[in-house]
């Protein structure tokens, strides 16, 4: 038994030099390329070589490329990643081998199908008592596209890499289907620029930070949709469509060697002695007339949190995490609060304290929310002015705060009427047919702490104190009003004492 790894790692594989000999560049590209490309050159004169019948090659995540070349040897293979469904109490590895006697031994320690679909059911039980059961807003179809990280093997297609560009098309036709489409981004991928283009195509597209799991349990999704991320599988665990936008190489059998099997998931007893001693022992008898074996005792008395514990992190799963907070639909004419109890209050993004009664302080220099619009009687063309009232915190010879506020990247006006400050600004109903949403930021400038100033012993920094929204039709050419109606309760007024 040896162990092979590259010379940059200090082993033996001269990575590079195989890339040149097979005519690729050293890039992300090439390693793509590689993928399904024809390795005899590439391992003529290496001193690895050496395999045969009587080998068995255990790797993790092994390019096509490498099972078909350890195939064409004769040799056999247990190809090794961590398997897709991480849902369920414990970390899984999914198998897969070219060996047929492997394939039966690995078949035995098989993770039963109901173990994930009882862990399906518990985690939507557990989010349904943690939150709303929808995404956003609670009226509307959600579609959600799901990012990745930016080189993964996962995402390797006929040799080349995907990215969200090549399947703009299909994502922006699945985006028409509902009334809007939640994209998250890969909580590892730090650059999220690849996702700017959906962005900027798809008019119904909004960024979702919410919890992937709390996700697949919302009852407002229409679909998942993903280049070829492993939550798609999940998604049907969870009663979801999925729409996979293409087939990675890896999975693809065009591209594996004949008798490869499909993905085995396994837990820890995979790595027990009786199992590997079964494995790599050569049967004397054929396997057929041999004891039937059901490694019943290894499979009790295995650590089941073994590669839970080598890995240090589940993927997304994190069992303290919040359920899903979504909002109902802004009606024409009616008044949206953001007080505590107000259900809009859920539209709230980042930037703001807890809501208290009167309404909600913004915490930080820029504070949004999010809010779909009812478009039901909406016309097909005209103007709605969107109304938002609130306070600024304004102490008496402190330095004034100064507010922005953009609603659908248009600025406000402001309109002040007593202590109250009323930001009004005309959007066309034409664009908020193709794009619900009320999609708002403030930008405050001066916030004060009040025990800052001598007021109260509060020591939170607040700047804008947001009240109250609406959204009325304008008659045809009317753009004079400024809604100047006040609010009942002033946030000043709420303060800590």
């Amino acid at each position: 038994m040896r162990e092979e790894y590259p010379v940059s790692s200090g082993g033996r594989i001269p990575v590079g030099l195989m890339i040149d000999s097979l005519g690729l560049p050293r890039t992300v590209e090439g390693w793509a390329s590689a993928a399904i490309a024809d390795l005899q050159p590439a391992f003529r004169g290496c001193e690895i070589n050496g395999f045969g019948e009587r080998s068995l090659i255990i790797g993790w995540g092994m390019q096509p490329s490498m099972l078909k070349y350890i195939a064409s040897l004769g040799a056999s293979f247990i190809d090794v990643e961590v398997h897709p469904l991480r849902f369920s109490r414990h970390l899984h590895l999914g198998v897969r081998t070219n060996n047929r006697r492997i394939a039966r031994i690995l078949s035995k320690i098989r993770i039963p199908e109901e173990a994930f679909q009882s862990a399906a059911i518990g985690m939507k039980a557990m989010f349904s008592r943690r939150g709303d059961g929808a995404l956003l807003c609670r009226d509307a179809k959600v579609g959600v596209f799901l990012g990745q990280t930016e080189v993964d093997l996962a995402l390797v297609c006929d040799g080349r890499l995907v990215s969200p560009a090549d399947v703009m098309d299909r994502v922006a036709q699945l985006a028409a289907t509902v009334d809007l489409l939640a994209i998250k981004p890969h909580p590892y991928q730090e650059n999220t620029a690849l996702l700017d283009g959906l962005f900027e195509r798809i008019p119904n597209a909004v960024k979702t930070e919410s919890n992937i799991y709390a996700m697949l349990c919302a009852g407002n999704i229409e679909f998942f949709s993903a280049i070829s991320s492993g939550a798609l599988t999940e998604a049907e665990y969870f009663g979801h469509r999925k729409e996979a936008l293409m087939t990675p190489d890896r999975n693809n059998a065009a591209h594996l060697p004949d008798g490869c099997t499909e993905w085995i998931p396994v837990g820890s007893e995979v790595a027990s002695l009786p199992v590997m001693k079964d494995v790599v022992g050569r049967a004397r008898v054929p396997f057929f007339l041999m004891p039937r074996k059901r490694y019943s005792t290894v499979m009790s008395s295995t650590n089941a949190e073994m590669v839970d514990r080598a890995f240090g992190f589940r993927w997304g799963l994190q069992l303290e995490a919040a359920g899903l907070r979504s909002s109902p639909k802004v009606a024409l004419g009616g008044d949206v609060r953001f007080g505590s109890g107000s259900p809009h209050a859920a539209g709230l993004a980042a930037g703001w304290h807890e809501p208290e009664p009167w309404g909600v302080w913004s915490a930080e220099n820029s504070a949004s929310f999010l809010l779909v619009l009812d478009t039901a009687e909406l016309p097909a063309a005209g103007m709605v002015r969107v109304t938002v009232t609130g306070a600024p915190y304004q102490p008496s010879e402190s330095a004034p705060v100064e507010l922005d506020l953009r609603i659908n990247g248009c600025a406000c006006q402001a309109f002040k009427t007593g202590d109250s400050l009323r930001f009004f600004c005309d959007l066309d109903t034409r664009k908020l047919h193709v794009r619900p949403l009320l999609d708002a930021e403030i930008f405050v400038t001066g916030a004060h702490r009040p025990c800052d100033v001598a007021e109260s012993a509060d020591a939170r920094r607040i700047g804008f104190g947001l009240q109250l929204l609406r959204v009325d039709m304008l008659p045809a050419g009317d753009s004079s009003r400024d809604g100047s109606e006040t609010a009942s309760v002033q946030p000043q007024d709420a303060l800590v004492e």
